[in-house]
């Protein structure tokens, strides 16, 4: 679940929903287009959060008693949470289930290198990252003689597609979350052998403008998403009866050009 707080309102946007808005940047993303795993690399942006409609069921609070968001989780829970996705998207596509792993297995590095986690927390991640390492590695061995995916299990094809996944959910968490900042996003795979980087900078309060612009066209994306009433709260039970009954209404995001 994402918390994106604006002035005077909370929204609890399911991670489904800011998937799907992964998946329409990469839909509309002019360089993958014309990619050999165009469809497959459109599955893991559409569904590499598939395992979260379980947890996101049983909503819990913060210590500050609001919804809890997906970076506030306990281990154990996004443990769980990131099997799932990856088993879901390797039962439909092996090569999209590879990219989602590779894509938890990363979000994990990052983890363990630059946030301060006690010891504990830092050796149970450190196995994690083992434990799928050790099925990435196995996966990559059984796909390079697949006719379809011995190319692009090579360590460039590779690299150069989880990057465009990890950017695509990158940008769309940049909109769910909050009000976008102006940065730059780096690395970027292009047509041409250097990556590329792409300035963001909002525009409006549920919009962000990209710079050289990466999509065949401006981008308005809706999903649906529930305003949370009465924060804090003091119990798990007391905020799951406060979203008992409450309906979803529509939230609007926009990509263009500067």
């Amino acid at each position: 679940m994402i918390r994106r707080e604006e002035p005077g309102e909370v929204w609890l946007i399911h991670q489904a929903a800011h998937a799907y808005i992964a998946g329409q940047i990469a839909d509309h993303w002019t360089d993958a287009q014309q990619l050999p795993l165009r469809e497959e690399l459109l599955l893991a942006a559409y569904g590499h959060d598939a395992g979260w409609a379980a947890a996101e069921q049983q909503p819990r609070i913060n210590i500050q008693g609001k919804p809890r968001t997906f970076t506030e989780m306990d281990l154990d829970e996004h443990f769980t949470i990131w099997e799932n996705s990856i088993q879901a998207m390797y039962a439909q596509n092996r090569y999209a289930g590879l990219l989602t792993s590779l894509h938890c297995t990363a979000l994990y590095d990052q983890r363990f290198r630059f946030l301060g986690d006690p010891p504990g927390a830092r050796r149970r991640i450190q196995t994690f990252i083992a434990e799928r390492r050790a099925w990435e590695k196995a996966l990559i061995a059984a796909l390079t003689d697949h006719p379809r995916y011995n190319v692009a299990v090579q360590n460039g094809s590779l690299a150069d597609n989880l990057r465009l996944l990890q950017v695509w959910d990158y940008l769309s968490l940049l909109l769910c979350m909050s009000h976008v900042h102006e940065q730059v996003v780096d690395d970027v795979p292009t047509p041409n052998v250097a990556r590329g980087a792409i300035n963001v900078a909002a525009n409006g309060p549920r919009s962000m403008t990209l710079t050289p612009y990466p999509l065949d066209q401006p981008l308005t994306c809706w999903i649906d998403a529930r305003q949370v009433l009465g924060s804090p709260f003091e119990t798990d039970t007391k905020l799951r009866q406060a979203l008992d009954g409450v309906p979803y209404k529509p939230l609007v995001f926009e990509i263009g050009p500067l």
